[in-house]
């Protein structure tokens, strides 16, 4: 037992150590935004910025590595998504379990934002460039107690806009309980902290850094897991100047930003559906006078046989949604074993 308090107190410190470490850093202008983007289908119908989901779902470890379980093991998901602007997504994960406790995973994404147009001072096209962002990276997880996980993933991350790149070392670290008797899940996680090494123009920027609190709940008397998501905790105000009818944002919207909502129908069945709603995302989106919806998510998941099919349809502005696969593969059950 005072092993036990030992071990959750030095826990306690290392999260303590990395929010007051860390809060003040980054707070302008970021680069590598695309690491904030959702990385899977499934992370994106549930609002956005769900973090603590620990099942199956390789995926969730990029963004919180101490969500890493034996439920994981041998599983490798990718996911794909027309973005905005014509933009591409993509990501892969793997988790594999290492026994007495220990995994280790790898996970990457891109981002391709296409061809744009090459113009001079007088707007004269003089063909085009492109420009892209990617990321690769590993991970590590303990579980060292029924109900404790703490976890972190290192990334490489680089950029190219036309003739110019960027490139910066990225990590996330987290602390995950899980009670598999109440089936609920609390998480704390600090995302996106590093250096960039080799800066665009000689200006070195800051990474996105965030911190992120999430629970997770599977309700007893009904087929549904609600989660909750404060994101962005490093800093209070992380809301527009002001409102859609032009008034500055009060306190109560600079608190209700930081809000992300998800709940999954059915959530330990073959078949899920899901709904999520991104308060920050509805805010800024909202257009005057009309009921656009943005903010709003959802979508459903499929298993069938060894495979895991996810659809997720995000809503940005009218003319602007995004819509998500993902394909889940248990290599374990696929090799003809049973787990």
């Amino acid at each position: 037992m005072q092993i036990r308090e030992v071990i959750l107190k030095k826990i306690s410190i290392l999260a303590l150590a990395i929010c007051s470490s860390l809060v003040y850093a980054q707070l302008g202008t970021n680069v590598y935004p695309f690491l904030n983007i959702p990385v899977s289908a499934r992370q994106s119908a549930l609002g956005g910025d769900a973090v603590s989901i620990r099942d199956y779902d390789v995926n969730m470890t990029a963004a919180n590595p101490s969500l890493m379980n034996l439920e994981m093991d041998d599983m490798v998901s990718v996911n794909y998504a027309s973005y905005l602007a014509d933009s591409k997504i993509g990501t892969i994960s793997y988790v594999k379990d290492l026994e007495q406790g220990h995994l280790v995973s790898i996970n990457a994404r891109y981002m391709d934002y296409g061809k744009m147009p090459r113009t001079d001072e007088a707007a004269n096209i003089l063909g085009d460039f492109s420009a892209m962002d990617a990321s690769i990276g590993a991970g590590y997880a303990y579980q060292f107690e029924d109900e404790w996980t703490i976890g972190a993933n290192v990334n490489f991350v680089t950029s190219k806009i036309d003739t110019y790149s960027s490139m910066a070392v990225s990590a996330n670290a987290g602390v995950t309980y899980h009670n598999p008797r109440s089936n609920e899940t609390l998480t704390l996680v600090a995302r996106n902290f590093g250096y960039q090494f080799k800066p665009f123009n000689g200006v070195r920027e800051d990474l996105p850094f965030r911190i992120d609190l999430g629970y997770t709940k599977i309700l007893d008397q009904f087929p549904a897991a609600i989660t909750v998501t404060l994101h962005d905790l490093q800093k209070f105000n992380i809301s527009q100047d002001f409102n859609v009818n032009g008034q500055p944002v009060n306190f109560g919207r600079k608190v209700l930003d930081h809000l992300s909502l998800g709940v999954e129908l059915f959530p330990q069945q073959a078949f899920n559906l899901r709904f999520g709603y991104n308060v920050k995302r509805g805010n800024e989106m909202a257009i005057l006078d009309q009921r656009n919806f943005s903010g709003l998510s959802a979508g459903f998941g499929i298993k069938i046989s060894y495979f895991k099919f996810d659809y997720s349809h995000a809503r940005y502005h009218n003319s602007s949604n995004v819509n998500m696969f993902g394909l889940s593969v248990d290599l374990i059950e696929i090799s003809g074993n049973r787990r």
